[in-house]
């Protein structure tokens, strides 16, 4: 029989900002440079005051809406990459879901910044949704992007974030 002794060196990409998050990937160290990079990609994706992108956001897969474990971290800050650089496979550049990515680090360190629920109603149903970060002087911006997205098939009577009316809209008569 045969002993080798091997020796094996990992390189390993830590963050500068939250040296926790770690990774032996070479593809997600370029998601670290640049959410070190960007003052508030880490708080964003670590905590909850952004509800399109904190943690708890429905953004993400399931085993990283919620956890605080690095790896879950890492992958929110991935896929906020992904968006913002135009490498997320199910959004084209032009998606709300671009626009949401970019806005919402645009904004985070706005005063009065926070995020809601937007919801499309016609007279019978709830319809189109979208988490959305805002601040009280950005809000019509974001209300008309979500116009813009919403559902076009039925006949809207009104928008709600977090339940309460935001903006009405005439009845059209049939």
């Amino acid at each position: 029989m045969k002993t080798n002794e091997q020796t094996t060196a990992h390189r390993i990409y830590t963050s500068e900002e939250v040296p926790y998050i770690q990774t032996e990937d070479e593809r997600l160290a370029k998601v670290i440079a640049w959410a070190d990079s960007h003052p508030y990609v880490w708080q964003c994706v670590c905590g909850r005051r952004s509800k399109a992108f904190g943690r708890g956001s429905c953004a993400y897969i399931g085993w990283a809406q919620n956890s605080r474990e690095p790896q879950a971290m890492l992958e929110r800050a991935r896929h906020l990459y992904e968006l913002v650089h135009g490498e997320y496979p199910y959004a084209g550049p032009d998606s709300i879901f671009v626009w949401r990515a970019k806005f919402t680090l645009e904004h985070f360190g706005d005063k009065e910044f926070t995020g809601g629920f937007f919801q499309q109603h016609d007279a019978k149903y709830p319809r189109s949704c979208l988490t959305l970060d805002y601040t009280a002087s950005t809000l019509p911006t974001v209300l008309d992007k979500f116009e813009a997205w919403m559902d076009r098939y039925h006949d809207t009577t009104r928008i709600t974030v977090d339940g309460e009316t935001v903006r009405t809209y005439p009845r059209k008569e049939i």
